[in-house]
């Protein structure tokens, strides 16, 4: 064991000391600051660490520190409640705040670097100074400030005075491991200056994080990584994503709140969405496929029987919301994109289990969108139910939108063309064709887009490579190889496909322009185009499916290889963790493919970084894994005829307009924070 010039008085199962041991050092623990100073040899450094957080109760007296000075002590004395003649009145809570080093923690970090500093209680104990170690503040930026310091900051850690013999830490940053403290990196550098400012040099400190990875960046994958990848993360939806509700009826909850909390934890969202309920389900089923379980098989059926009750699914022949899926349970608001990929999984679950109760309901949802999507193809990124009381359907279905955005348009346009194979309805065609050629006359630079360009262009995959599979013409293959060629723009060697935003003005939730704007909206991940951060949400899980469709319509060995890349990626990055078994086995929104952690800008209101989505990320992700892994296509066709039969009554009946006999009495619904 090495062995520091330094005393510790705290908790044996403080982070700091647990990682100390941890690095190989011996530790002198004391539980009384006072016996601490006491006993301290000369000239050694005493860490008064919190053994009480999130309430302060050290208080360090005058007597104390005429002591520790009388001795030539050095002092780090952390989340007290007084010293001297400072003392706290109150803790507070971050909300949006974020630790800054203004000067880099004296050097260890870049100036005005940015850390995490999770589920934080604070005191307003330390008064400004003219150069504070480290300061906390509502500010914008990736990992470094972007518009400077606010005037309203709080010092968290700085010198008791100009003896620069005694620091104080005005929370407990020595909660790193437990609070999950991020960048890791940023953080070990910190601490290990922390030592030397405090005399100690060479200090090389490390741990083992509770949330971690699944390998390296260069570790060999094991030949069953894809069955142990999805396996883990079956077990993770199963065991901690399928909740009941109030009636006993199987729920699928739509994930995890970035916000990391205190111990680490982070709120259940436990919204019932379609789009995840519907995802979920062809996850589920392709994986009971996969290992032949009756059991999942039966908990498929389940959770595909709750998207048709009337929670979700507009079953009244004589209401204009007549086949629309609900945003979420009773929420009766029409997200086309929400709808689709709650199609997309439906139809997956209808074709590997053969189960027909469901398939006029799900034409009948298809012809919904069908018949609010306008003459050149696209539609209204979100109808409410409450709309259709001033605007019938055929007036969407008579006019034109001009929202040209993948992210709301592009998977309903491929549920058209899967559904258009599946019953020759030809106007599922020419719709589909007339909206992807309007998106693609402005693609990429011109396009609307959410939280990034990449994740405009990456969507555009999917629907792509079904068109190319339907119609083998030049006009579809080039179309589908610039998007191809697009995504692969922003690939990095790692294989992550890099985030990326366009043109601000064309950005719906574009990075914060203020400091006063970080955290009020969505927003995307990065501060500025190349933060080494990739999104799971809105961006990756996309590729990964477009490019593995793509690879099997194109003869191209660069399009497999560059899947392959992304593939291996995300094989690596599935969270591994036995301390918290509810992310075991799953992915979140944000990674950083340089620092090789999950970690981005947290400027997004309740779903940035950390975020999980049970849905839209983990599904896609999952399911394009066992695609691959059986060298087949999302699009099949087995249910052909019984869909081509019964197609052409629904579809007459759904497009034919009828004045509506009643309205809507639904209130127009807002569910913030949530991923859309």
């Amino acid at each position: 064991m090495k062995t520091l010039p330094a005393i510790f008085c705290g908790d044996e199962s403080n982070d700091l000391i647990s990682a100390l041991k941890y690095s190989g050092y011996a530790v002198a623990l004391f539980d009384d600051p006072k016996k601490a100073i006491a006993e301290a040899e000369i000239a050694t450094a005493v860490f008064l660490l919190s053994s009480s957080y999130p309430h302060p109760q050290l208080v360090v007296t005058e007597e104390m520190l005429a002591l520790a000075r009388s001795k030539k002590l050095r002092l780090f004395i952390e989340f007290p409640l007084a010293v001297g003649q400072l003392s706290a009145s109150k803790v507070n809570t971050t909300v949006y705040e974020r630790a800054i080093t203004p000067d880099g923690f004296d050097g260890a970090l870049e100036s005005a670097s940015l850390l995490m500093i999770n589920g934080c209680h604070y005191t307003e104990l330390l008064p400004r100074s003219a150069s504070p170690l480290m300061v906390l503040g509502r500010v914008a930026g990736y990992d470094k400030l972007a518009y400077g310091l606010p005037e309203d900051y709080t010092v968290l850690v700085d010198w008791l005075d100009d003896k620069k013999d005694v620091l104080i830490s005005s929370t407990a940053i020595s909660r790193f491991i437990t609070a999950r403290y991020l960048p890791t990196d940023f953080w070990r550098k910190l601490l290990n200056k922390l030592f030397e400012i405090l005399g100690i040099k060479n200090v090389d400190i490390r741990w083992e994080n509770t949330v971690s990875l699944t390998a390296s960046i260069n570790e060999p994958l094991s030949e069953n990584a894809i069955d142990a990848a999805v396996s883990r993360n079956v077990k993770w939806l199963t065991e901690h994503m399928l909740l009941k509700n109030d009636s006993g009826q199987i729920r699928v909850a739509e994930g995890f709140s970035s916000q990391i909390g205190i111990n680490g934890q982070q709120d259940m969202r436990k919204v019932f969405r379609g789009d995840c309920t519907g995802e979920v389900a062809m996850e589920l089923c392709y994986h009971a496929r996969e290992k032949n379980s009756q059991a999942l098989f039966s908990t498929v059926k389940e959770i595909n029987e709750s998207v048709f009750t009337d929670a979700f699914y507009n079953g009244d022949p004589d209401s204009a919301e007549y086949g629309h899926i609900n945003w979420y349970e009773n929420g009766k608001a029409f997200y086309g994109d929400d709808v689709a990929r709650a199609l997309l999984g439906l139809f997956s679950v209808r074709e590997l289990t053969g189960d027909d109760r469901f398939d006029k309901k799900l034409l009948a949802s298809v012809f919904a969108c069908l018949r609010t999507t306008g003459t050149n193809g696209l539609r209204s990124p979100r109808i409410d139910a409450v709309s259709f009381n001033d605007q019938p359907w055929i007036d969407f279905y008579n006019g034109a939108t001009d929202y040209v955005s993948p992210h709301y348009q592009s998977y309903l346009l491929a549920v058209f063309l899967w559904a258009y194979e599946l019953t020759g309805i030809e106007e599922l065609f020419t719709k589909a064709k007339k909206g992807i050629c309007e998106i693609m006359k402005l693609f990429p630079q011109k396009l609307r887009w959410q939280n990034s360009l990449s994740g405009e262009v990456t969507r555009m995959l999917l629907p792509l490579s079904f068109l190319y599979r339907i119609e083998k013409n030049e006009e579809n293959l080039q179309m589908l190889k610039k998007a191809v060629s697009h995504t692969l723009s922003y690939q990095e060697e790692c294989g992550a496909i890099r985030d990326s935003f366009g043109q601000l003005d064309l950005g719906k939730y574009p990075p914060p322009t203020s400091n006063e704007t970080y955290g009020v909206a969505e927003a995307s991940l990065i501060q500025n185009n190349g933060d080494p951060a990739t999104d799971l949400l809105y961006t990756t899980n996309w590729a990964l499916i477009g490019l593995y469709e793509a690879s099997l319509v194109l003869e191209d060995k660069s399009i497999r290889e560059a899947y392959d890349k992304l593939k291996d990626f995300l094989l690596r990055i599935q969270i591994r963790s036995e301390h918290h078994p509810e992310f075991d086995g799953a992915w979140m929104r944000s990674f950083d493919y340089d620092k090789w952690e999950y970690f981005g800008s947290a400027a997004d209101i309740g779903w940035s970084a950390w975020s999980i989505e049970t849905g839209w990320t983990n599904a896609w992700i999952a399911t394009t894994l066992l695609l691959d892994k059986n060298n087949e296509s999302l699009m099949k066709l087995s249910s052909k005829n019984a869909f081509s039969a019964i197609a052409p009554e629904i579809y007459k009946e759904m497009l034919t307009y009828k004045e509506p006999t009643k309205k809507s009495a639904s209130a127009s619904v807002k569910l913030d924070g949530s991923a859309e």
